[in-house]
């Protein structure tokens, strides 16, 4: 059994066996490159917690599901009645532990075919997918302004009427996120070997328009090239990549590593 194993197990067995426990508050995660604005979105996705979280997030050793309040809001391009991101509060579960396993998922735009381009903002992103599918619950978010950009449309979760002016949203089991507050992250050239972002270096901690936590940071960089972006995982077994490569090691860290390439503004796509 790996160093983390124990720790996951004892985890899971807390999480069934108490999931009315009191609720507490955390303290605010790491800093860094700044992206989405985490104080008016609520935590949607349910989410293990490790050495720390985000301010007005509550998270304790077991499940904290908050339903949302308030009169919904109608008039979208998508149909309907919908509690919404910035407006109205709710909370997915989300449980403490002290280690996880986990599969990563990079930003589309680094794991797929967009056009990286030097001085302008790269969106350095990751995501940590829970993988021991612990039931937890939360709620699906949808754009509500589909015309719109992603960062100018509104977010929510659909309403439903009791049908005598009452108004309910729906939980459901969704797989769950990791969030560790001692990842560490760095990104250097592949062909020169110095760090543009130093080894060590804290990614910021966020809770994006859909409701799910993510690693984030914007990273612009002066030459074209290809340049290796890695993240260190102390508490966090990683079993698996969308893209790019991990190592695992049973005494730690485990770490995530992705080389993009990055060319010229309006230039071909050829690395130096």
């Amino acid at each position: 059994m790996n160093r983390r194993a124990l720790a996951v197990a004892s985890f899971v067995c807390v999480l069934i066996a108490a999931l009315a426990a009191p609720t507490v508050a955390l303290a605010k995660g790491p800093g860094g490159g700044g992206h989405t604005e985490t104080a008016t979105n609520n935590l949607s996705v349910p989410t293990i917690m490790i050495g720390g979280g985000f301010t007005g997030v509550t998270c304790t050793d077991a499940a904290d599901l908050i339903m949302p309040t308030g009169t919904p809001l109608t008039g979208y391009e998508v149909p309907g009645y919908y509690y919404v991101q910035g407006v109205h509060k709710w909370q997915a579960d989300c449980v403490t532990a002290n280690a996880a396993t986990a599969t990563g998922d990079w930003g589309d735009n680094l794991a797929g075919d967009a056009k990286l381009k030097v001085g302008m903002p790269i969106r350095v992103e990751l995501g940590l997918l829970d993988d021991t599918n612990v039931p937890m619950q939360g709620f699906s978010v949808v754009k509500l302004e589909p015309s719109k950009l992603d960062r100018e449309s509104k977010y929510g979760t659909l309403a439903t009427s009791d049908g005598a002016g009452g108004w309910s949203a729906t939980a459901a089991i969704l797989p769950a996120r990791v969030f560790d507050a001692a990842v560490t992250f760095s990104v250097k050239s592949v062909a020169t070997g110095l760090y543009v972002v130093p080894l060590g270096s804290n990614p910021t901690g966020e809770i994006n328009a859909t409701g799910k936590v993510v690693y984030g940071y914007n990273l612009r960089v002066t030459q074209a090239g290809l340049y290796e972006i890695t993240f260190v995982l102390p508490n966090v077994d990683i079993t698996g990549m969308d893209a790019g490569s991990y190592t695992t090691d049973p005494l730690g860290p485990d770490t995530v590593t992705l080389v993009i390439n990055v060319v010229q503004a309006g230039g071909g796509g050829r690395p130096r």
